[in-house]
């Protein structure tokens, strides 16, 4: 009995040693076969964008028009005369500009604590925000050269609740 128990121990020892040599050999291989070159942009027309989400994506090419179009949503968003301030009304607000961006563009409806919301999207290095608060609506756009452009309506008094 205690000979089968010493058997069946080492079959088990080395079939666990074989799978972790297996993962190694695994992550080595496809590890130096997957390494991203470094891509040069062919034309003025493409910008070549690589994202760091993963280590093995490879680089992305996406068109100058579309990092264009999403920075000239910004500015429209950031000119519309109406503040939409219920979280009820948030998907309709998403979905509109949504429509209206580049294909691949990334959005997502966050809820937060004491009743505030935001509505997010993204574009590859760019992104959106839509905040609303206890103390107003704030707006946040990062453009395609990376600055950082803010724009806020803030309540009355009467509308901001103290903690």
């Amino acid at each position: 009995m205690v000979k089968v128990m010493l058997i069946i121990c080492s079959v088990l020892v080395m079939y666990v040693a074989w799978i972790i040599a297996f993962k190694i050999y695994k992550a080595r291989y496809h590890g130096q076969r997957l390494k991203p070159e470094a891509v040069q942009p062919s034309s003025q027309d493409q910008t070549s964008i690589s994202t760091a989400q993963k280590p093995h994506e490879l680089a992305m090419t996406v068109d100058a028009y579309e990092l264009e179009l999403f920075d000239d949503i910004a500015k429209m968003l950031f000119k519309q005369p109406a503040i939409i301030t219920e979280r009820t009304q948030a998907q309709g607000l998403q979905q509109k500009w949504l429509n209206r961006m580049p294909l691949q563009t990334n959005s997502v409806i966050r809820k937060m604590d004491l009743g505030e919301w935001s509505i997010y999207w993204n574009f590859y290095g760019q992104s959106i925000e839509y905040y609303v608060g206890r103390y107003g609506v704030f707006y946040t756009h990062v453009d395609r050269h990376g600055e950082e452009h803010r724009y806020e309506h803030r309540f009355e008094s009467d509308h901001a609740h103290c903690a």
